[in-house]
């Protein structure tokens, strides 16, 4: 997969919201520690870098963010003029097209693989087997998205309908976020791959893509030149993701299955406990837990002690400043009680 035409574009602008109230407005869960002794972000540079050198690597994030990213990509050696600071969330298809612009410039014939800087792989070595094979299909002119192979009838994620045409799975149709009677009937037809997020595709034919479909995104990003700060041209960006704008619309999408990578959007709370190594009772503890008779439940301290007793199912996230105590099933509701937070303006968002 080594070649001097791959870059790596990071994404690492999002608010982490639903890991409240570890991630917070201003450290959100890309920058946090969740497996390992490196955070998220770092653990996304680590998953490339052995393929892709540093001056290759570009990252777009929000510019409150900027001082915390530049410090953890300090290692990387990855210059500061790759780091693209958004003044305002707009989405990820502004963030690609600005990057894939910057890229095509530096480098016409250059493959970029889009890749988030919140998920959890935990087995490297087949994520970047998977990447090879979507670059072989990038160099074919294919727009192509890694899929994952569902484990269970989940109706956060998106889906992509897949078809095999001479070797190569396209996809017919994405569904975002289904109902479960649909997510089951998807599952049971095994055609179907959960929509991970992660692209691989030539900067030239994602730049066209986008003046085809986004043409005012295209317009925005100066076509194929652009500086390294937007400026107030970024407040005039539509705020349109990459599968609505682009994806759903364009003819040449393929995917490629990313087998056993150890995959998690880390969504929610409960996601994370999925992924996490478990005691003989299906509980996570980290921190100081003296527990008695629990079950499948999370429990994550940081200086308190935390004394879970007889819970089944539930999850306990305990900060400085703030706690919070919910039954795993409701966990993707964690980011309604920020949203309360925030329109009672507490601070302790």
């Amino acid at each position: 997969m080594r070649s001097s035409h791959l870059y790596a574009v990071i994404l690492a602008g999002g608010s982490g919201t639903r890991f409240w109230p570890a991630s917070r407005k201003s450290h959100p869960k890309q920058f946090l520690k969740f497996a390992g002794e490196k955070t998220l972000f770092q653990q996304a540079l680590m998953r490339i870098s052995p393929q892709i050198g540093g001056s290759r690597i570009f990252i777009v994030t929000n510019a409150a963010y900027r001082k915390t990213v530049e410090r953890q990509i300090s290692s990387f050696r990855i210059p500061r003029t790759n780091v693209l600071l958004e003044r305002e969330p707009k989405n990820t298809a502004p963030a690609i097209a600005w990057a894939a612009a910057k890229i095509y410039k530096k480098d016409p014939e250059a493959i970029m693989a889009v890749l988030p800087s919140d998920h959890l792989i935990l087995n490297r070595k087949n994520f970047q087997q998977a990447l090879g094979r979507a670059v072989g299909l990038a160099q074919k002119n294919y727009l192509v998205t890694l899929g994952i192979v569902p484990t269970r009838p989940e109706t956060g994620y998106g889906y992509l309908q897949t078809v095999r045409e001479k070797g190569i799975l396209t996809v017919r149709k994405f569904t975002e976020k289904p109902s479960l009677s649909k997510a089951n009937a998807f599952i049971r037809k095994k055609n179907y791959f959960w929509n991970s997020g992660m692209f691989v595709w030539k900067a030239s034919v994602v730049l066209a893509e986008l003046k085809k479909h986004l043409p005012e995104v295209y317009r925005l990003v100066g076509g194929r030149t652009c500086s390294a700060y937007m400026g107030s041209v970024w407040s005039r960006m539509p705020n349109v993701s990459i599968d609505y704008g682009i994806l759903e619309k364009a003819k040449n999408v393929a995917a490629v299955p990313a087998f056993d990578i150890g995959w998690s959007d880390l969504g929610s709370w409960e996601s994370l406990a999925e992924v996490l190594s478990k005691d003989k009772r299906g509980n996570i503890f980290k921190g100081n837990i003296v527990a008695i008779d629990c079950k499948n439940t999370l429990a994550w301290g940081q200086t308190r002690m935390i004394a879970p007793l007889g819970l089944d199912s539930m999850i306990i996230i305990d900060t400085p400043d703030a706690l919070l105590v919910c039954s795993k099933k409701y966990s993707q509701g964690v980011r309604d009680i920020v949203n309360k937070l925030r329109d009672r303006k507490y601070k302790e968002i």
